[in-house]
């Protein structure tokens, strides 16, 4: 058959066979990241891929009214994405709800509410990573991060695609080129957490795609015109034989050399995939982009991608790709990390994912867009109550669980009930150490900024006695709310100051018990004890609450606890309060037995210094003015002789982040609402 009767396939089974590779190096880090530590390169080839179908979308539409080209587009890409995506949410929510610990929910709640609107790709703090939620393997939907910047890129691709079509030949080229340069000198200069999540870092990979459907047309179109040429009459049969066994020897070198060159890319990826070391994450995110581009224009088919079990696995890729993470998480959870029970957890995700593949993705995808519009907004709405069933439940249970006698004025802090289980005390307990001390029902609404540079808020109150002032670390924060409502119906105002981690008294100096703590986060705190001073002197209170961890007070004497007036915390100690107490016009409480809760309760010999160097102080400097907030009676148990951090029933008094729970808070009202009653 000469090179003229050849038909022209159109299917490109490689690229199934490319996203199969993709699949299997993402599988392969998440389950083994100790042995496979380069395989987070397959989403940067889902990326490239993803570009060459959208580009590929958009070209068959381009003559179509501009509204219509959008239109299309979104159909066609919702259409594919969304069924799976938003029935794969439901499915892990019901998991979580009913197979996974009472621990996971509360995180994995807010992580589903990102996932359903496609932010996953922004971190619930500025310290988290992908790679972090990676390694503890407790938020299960961690890996949709590269679906949101996806469907991200979606809202602006028709428009660069609709620009880029203005340009012809090379000056297209030059568009798009300029466009990746951009897009790829943010994400080498843009901080980790945002080269890896944001979508403009990530346009880069996305647009190499789009050249690549550029080139390949080209390439596709310049063979059909050689091979569908007009006869010339002119020439003799033996001419055109001549010349069709020319062109026939020129294509299979070209055969040859593109098989070559791709065998030898394949080989380079492969080997860069199977490397237990990790390498530069830059420099192979770049060469698998590139050359994963480079792959797509080299149309020849190979043993590899082109193999029967390479394309069914792109087939299978995003039903594998959305399945296998809560799998492997749900395994790593309860069985830790045993290699052959992951390695059937990974086998077992397989499975679901090829039932899932022929039973449901290839049945949606054969229905009309009213049945797929239909399906979408119910699974979307069933996913927005189920994640949010528990403050729904939450909201209409209030009046039941919250029990508010002549006595109290507020419902409880913690939302404790009568009857309550140990199952219930570990869901709280998860609750109060995810959120710490920023939980909702901590924060107090409508402070008032007073300072632009400061965390200096007032709260204006219908009392008509006094000003309260509040100042300190995070744990102003932790205790604000409960100081307000013991004591905002004799207060005029209540302002608030929170330097995090800092002391008003003093700052760190050195490290805690022969290096065991290092306060070099600190460093920071020298400069913040005039901002102290500060707020007390503008404020000008009546009565004032220090409130703070110690770290500064609690570090070793200079000499010894009957040398202080040589001893550099304390001195600073007293210096500080010689400039905050003349502007308190009645009273200062200052914080004083509140046990550390880092590994144990209880750190004696810090806890007695802090408490030594306070009782010196108020003796010597401001007598009855100064009065000590004293928690060792409301922790200690004294059948134990020792600190407690739980009640009875199970029910946590601290957070995992050293502040007092809901339930802690609730556990010293009596003592604020003692003091609120005395002032």
């Amino acid at each position: 058959m000469t090179a003229a009767s050849k038909p022209t396939k159109t299917k490109r089974n490689d690229l199934q066979g490319i996203r199969g590779f993709a699949i299997l190096s993402v599988l392969g880090f998440h389950c083994y990241p100790n042995l496979l530590p380069n395989g987070y390169l397959g989403v940067d080839q889902f990326f490239v891929l993803s570009g060459f179908l959208m580009c590929m979308l958009l070209t068959k539409s381009q003559k179509l009214p501009i509204f219509q080209i959008f239109s299309e587009f979104y159909i066609r890409r919702f259409k594919r994405i969304l069924p799976l995506y938003f029935l794969f949410i439901l499915c892990t929510m019901f998991a979580l709800y009913t197979v996974f610990p009472d621990t996971a929910i509360f995180q994995n709640q807010a992580s589903a509410g990102k996932a359903l609107l496609f932010v996953s790709n922004r971190p619930h703090t500025g310290d988290e990573d992908y790679f972090e939620k990676l390694s503890i393997a407790m938020d299960l939907f961690t890996h949709t991060w590269s679906l949101s910047v996806e469907i991200q890129f979606y809202i602006f691709v028709p428009l660069i695609f609709l620009i880029g079509v203005q340009f012809k030949g090379s000056m297209r080229y030059g568009y798009y080129t300029t466009l990746v340069t951009l897009s790829f000198i943010l994400y080498l200069f843009s901080p980790p957490t945002v080269s890896f999540n944001s979508v403009f870092a990530r346009i880069w990979q996305f647009l190499i795609g789009m050249m690549t459907y550029f080139i390949s047309r080209s390439r596709f179109v310049q063979h059909e015109k050689n091979i569908r040429r007009p006869e010339e009459s002119e020439k003799s049969d033996k001419v055109r034989l001549m010349e069709e066994n020319q062109d026939l020897t020129t294509e299979t070198v070209n055969k040859t050399a593109n098989l070559v060159t791709k065998c030898i890319i394949l080989a380079l990826m492969i080997s860069i995939v199977l490397l237990p070391k990790e390498l530069d994450p830059v420099s192979s995110r770049a060469f698998f982009t590139f050359f994963t581009g480079v792959l797509i224009v080299l149309s020849v088919e190979d043993v590899i991608l082109n193999s029967r079990v390479m394309i069914y696995l792109g087939d299978i890729s995003y039903s594998l790709y959305l399945i296998h993470w809560p799998v492997y998480a749900y395994v790593r959870l309860i069985y830790k990390s045993n290699f052959w029970i992951l390695t059937g957890a990974l086998l077992v995700s397989i499975l679901l994912a090829v039932v899932v593949y022929e039973f449901f993705e290839k049945w949606y995808l054969k229905q009309s867009n009213a049945v797929i519009t239909v399906l979408v907004l119910v699974l979307f709405l069933s996913n927005v109550f189920y994640i949010n069933k528990d403050t729904i439940q939450k909201s209409m249970e209030e009046k039941e669980k919250v029990e508010i006698t002549p006595e109290r004025k507020y419902p409880r802090l913690d939302e404790m009930a009568p009857n309550m289980t140990l199952d219930d005390a570990e869901r709280m307990n998860a609750y109060w150490n995810k959120h710490d001390h920023m939980g909702p029902e901590l924060q107090e609404p409508n402070g008032v900024r007073r300072h632009p540079d400061h965390k200096w808020f007032d709260f204006q109150e219908n009392g008509t006695e006094f000003k309260i002032l509040l100042t300190g670390s995070s744990y102003v924060k932790n205790h604000h709310k409960l100081i307000i409502q013991e004591c905002k119906h004799r207060a005029t105002s209540i302002s608030i100051d929170e330097v995090t981690g800092c002391e008003p008294l003093a700052a760190p100096h050195k490290k805690i018990d022969n290096g065991k703590f290092d306060a070099s986060w600190a460093a920071g705190c020298p400069a913040q004890l005039p901002e102290f001073v500060d707020f007390v002197n503008t404020t000008q209170p009546d009565y004032a609450f220090i409130l703070t961890r110690w770290f500064a007070v609690g570090e070793p004497y200079d000499t010894n606890e009957n040398d202080l007036e040589h001893d550099l915390i304390y001195i600073e100690m007293k210096s500080q309060l010689r400039k905050i107490l003349p502007n308190i016009k009645r009273k200062l409480f200052i914080l004083d037995s509140f046990p550390r809760t880092n590994k144990s309760l209880y750190n004696p010999t810090s806890f007695e210094r802090g408490r030594r160097r306070h009782a010196e102080l108020v003796k010597k400097e401001c007598g009855s003015k100064c009065e000590l907030i004293d928690y060792v009676d409301a922790f200690w148990n004294k059948t134990m002789n020792a600190f407690q951090s739980f009640d009875n029933q199970g029910f946590s008094y601290f957070t995992s982040g050293s502040h007092l729970s809901a339930h802690g808070l609730e556990h010293v009202r009596p003592i604020y609402k003692k003091i609120c009653k005395s002032l």
